[in-house]
C-alpha cells in the first residue's frame, strides 16, 4: 500500500514538474525562428534604412536573428498587406509609414486591409520632417517673400514631389490650403528625379525629407525657406519652422514597427520590451539623428495615438482636396 502510495505522489510530482517545465518551454520558446521585418518599400529608401537599422540593433540587443523583406508596391499596400494578412505569431512584423497607415484609405478606392484594425502598435523608430527648399534662382529668400511672390503671381510657380499621394505632395497640398496660394504640383516617380529637376531649376520648389534634401541645402544648391518640424533642426539651426513663419502646420514622416492585431499579448510584450531597448541604444539614436529623425515617444500608446491622428487629418486633406490614386 505505501508502494503503490509513494509510486501515485510520485507520479503527481512527475506530471506537475513536467507541466512546469512545459510552460517554461512555451515561455521560453519565442523567438524560436527568425523574426522578419516586412518594408513596403523598395531598398535604399529612408524606410529601408530605418528597417535594416532596427533589425541590426534588435538582434543585438535580444540575441534574436531578425531579417529585412522588401515587398515594394502600390504606394506600401502590397507589403502592408502581406502583414496584415499574415500569421499572427510575432515572427512577421511591419515597418509603418505615414501612407498605408494614415493616407492611403483615401487615396485608394479599396484597400484588402484596414490600418485602424489590422495592426497593433509596437514602437515609433522615428520621425523625420521635412525641407521646403527653393532653388537658389527663385527671388525669395524666406517663406514671408515666398508667400508674396505665389500670391502676385498663382498658378506660376511649381512644386516636385516624389509622387502622388506621398508626404512630400501631400505637405504641399497643406501648405496651400493654409496660405491660400496656388502652386501646380509636379509628380515624379521617386526623390532623386523631383531634386534633379529642381536642383536644375525646372521646378522652383521642393517639400523633401531631411535625409534626402539636406546636402543639397547645405552646399548652397538649394536654399531652405523652412522645416516642418515642431522645433528647429540640430543641422540647419538657422532655418525657421513653419510655425515661426506664419503657417500653422507641422508635417513629418514617420516609420514605426507594428504586427498583425491578434498577435498573442506575450510575444508583443517580448517584442515591445526588446525593440524599446534597441531604440534607446546611443548608436540607434545617433544614427536616427544622422537620417534627420527628431526625437520621439516611442511607446505603442503614443504610436497608436499618432497614427489615429494622422488617418483623421490626412484623410480629410486628401478628401478635400480631392487627389486619387485610383
Amino acid at each position: 500500500m505505501k508502494r503503490r502510495n509513494l509510486l501515485k505522489y510520485a507520479g503527481i510530482a512527475m506530471s506537475a514538474s513536467t507541466l512546469g517545465t512545459s510552460s517554461l518551454a512555451y515561455a521560453q520558446a519565442f523567438p524560436s525562428r527568425p523574426i522578419r521585418i516586412i518594408c513596403p518599400y523598395p531598398a535604399g529608401a529612408t524606410t529601408d534604412a530605418i528597417s535594416r537599422l532596427m533589425a541590426n540593433a534588435l538582434q543585438v540587443e535580444s540575441g534574436a536573428t531578425v531579417i529585412v523583406e522588401n515587398r515594394g508596391g502600390a504606394g506600401g499596400n502590397i507589403g502592408t498587406e502581406v502583414v496584415a494578412r499574415g500569421e499572427a505569431d510575432g515572427y512577421t512584423l511591419l515597418l509603418g509609414a505615414l501612407g498605408p497607415l494614415a493616407a492611403n484609405p483615401a487615396l485608394y478606392s479599396k484597400l484588402n486591409f484596414d490600418p485602424a484594425k489590422d495592426f497593433t502598435p509596437l514602437v515609433l523608430a522615428a520621425s523625420v520632417p521635412l525641407i521646403w527648399a527653393v532653388n537658389p534662382s527663385f527671388a525669395a529668400k524666406n517663406v514671408k517673400e515666398a508667400l508674396e511672390l505665389l500670391r502676385k503671381d498663382p498658378g506660376k510657380y511649381s512644386y516636385a514631389s516624389a509622387g502622388n499621394g506621398t508626404p512630400q505632395h501631400l505637405a504641399g497640398e497643406l501648405v496651400k490650403q493654409q496660405t491660400g496660394t496656388s502652386i501646380l504640383h509636379v509628380p515624379y516617380r521617386g526623390s532623386a528625379p523631383a531634386l534633379n529637376d529642381v536642383l536644375g531649376g525646372a521646378v522652383q520648389m521642393v517639400f523633401e525629407a531631411t535625409p534626402a534634401i539636406l546636402q543639397h541645402v547645405q552646399s548652397g544648391r538649394l536654399r531652405a525657406l523652412a522645416v516642418t518640424s515642431a522645433q528647429r533642426i540640430a543641422a540647419l539651426p538657422s532655418t525657421p519652422t513653419l510655425k515661426e513663419s506664419g503657417i500653422a502646420a507641422e508635417i513629418g514622416g514617420w516609420y514605426g514597427f507594428v504586427a498583425p492585431a491578434s498577435t498573442p499579448k506575450d510575444r508583443t510584450e517580448w517584442l515591445v520590451k526588446h525593440m524599446s531597448a534597441a531604440l534607446a541604444s546611443k548608436a540607434v539614436q545617433d544614427k536616427l539623428s544622422e537620417l534627420g529623425s527628431v526625437r520621439t515617444d516611442s511607446s505603442p500608446q503614443s504610436f497608436e495615438r499618432l497614427m489615429a491622428s494622422e488617418r483623421t487629418r490626412w484623410q480629410k486633406l486628401i478628401r478635400d482636396v480631392g487627389i486619387k490614386l485610383d
